[in-house]
């Protein structure tokens, strides 16, 4: 793709343009300024991880757009983290960009908006980038959960949506002092999906952006509590109608019985037959 039509990409489709450059042996970056000299070292040498179509070439320094990461071709890391890491999930998200038909590299058109081709060809070509893509987004996660520090961690304890929490921390071992100092004390055998304090362990999920965050990862886990608390109340009143249900009807029968005894013999019954 030519400078002029990448710069085009860029206004357009910010992110078409950041998924196709970090498929480009020598990524331009978000400023389209970098070249290849940018990833080679004082020697000329290539600067890269990984060989064949798996080469994927980094900055010889780091730079603004990217905060200080040689790793993400220019681009953010916090953009890229988001992104998956799997070749074959990576090959799902670029074969579905479009682009303009005159930038495109596929004549591919079926199921794309009018004037717009499928960027990338199926096939050698796709395979081949994907896993170009897939190795940055991994070096790009590395670099970001060596170099960032406030990050989100998720305190696993139990299978699904209601067993784990999310802290901000700036480590492992400080996020599960955030558990321990201040969640830790409320879980215990009685809670749905808690499997006990020994099996609770610590993963690293992604960078911390804002303390909002948190209201919105752990809402999952809230709205499926309030959903088993109140369904645990309901159960509760249903027992406690049948409870006293029950308890009145033993007590009927009791009293009859009672009446039966205190009567038997006194005539009564005789001259109810008479």
């Amino acid at each position: 793709m030519k400078v002029r039509d990448y710069k085009n990409l860029l206004i357009s489709n910010k992110r078409a343009a950041m998924l196709f450059d970090l498929t480009e042996r020598f990524p331009r970056g978000p400023t389209s300024r970098l070249r290849a000299d940018d990833y080679k070292n004082e020697d000329g040498q290539l600067l890269s991880k990984g060989w064949g179509s798996n080469e994927a070439p980094y900055l010889n320094r780091g730079v603004e757009s990217a905060k200080g990461s040689p790793m993400t071709g220019g681009w953010c890391p916090y953009d890229i983290f988001e992104l998956p890491d799997s070749e074959w999930n990576v090959e799902s998200i670029l074969a579905e960009i479009q682009v303009a038909t005159d930038v495109a590299m596929s004549e591919k058109t079926w199921g794309c908006e009018e004037g717009n081709a499928r960027l990338f060809k199926s096939g050698a070509q796709l395979t081949r980038r994907a896993r170009r893509l897939a190795k940055r987004v991994r070096e790009a996660k590395k670099w970001v959960q060596e170099n960032i520090g406030t990050a989100v961690y998720k305190i696993a304890f139990g299978w699904g949506v209601d067993g784990c929490v999310f802290v901000h921390a700036d480590n492992e071992q400080g996020a599960k002092k955030q558990w321990e100092l201040f969640m830790a004390s409320a879980f215990n055998e009685d809670c749905a999906g808690f499997r006990g304090h020994e099996s609770v362990h610590v993963e690293y999920v992604k960078p911390a952006t804002t303390p909002l965050e948190l209201m919105g990862l752990n809402a999952p886990f809230q709205q499926k509590y309030r959903e088993q608390v109140e369904a645990k109340r309901q159960r509760i009143i249903k027992l406690q109608k049948e409870i006293e249900a029950m308890d009145v009807a033993e007590q009927i029968v009791n009293i009859y019985a009672v009446n039966m005894v205190a009567t038997w013999g006194t005539g009564d019954e005789e001259n109810a037959d008479a």
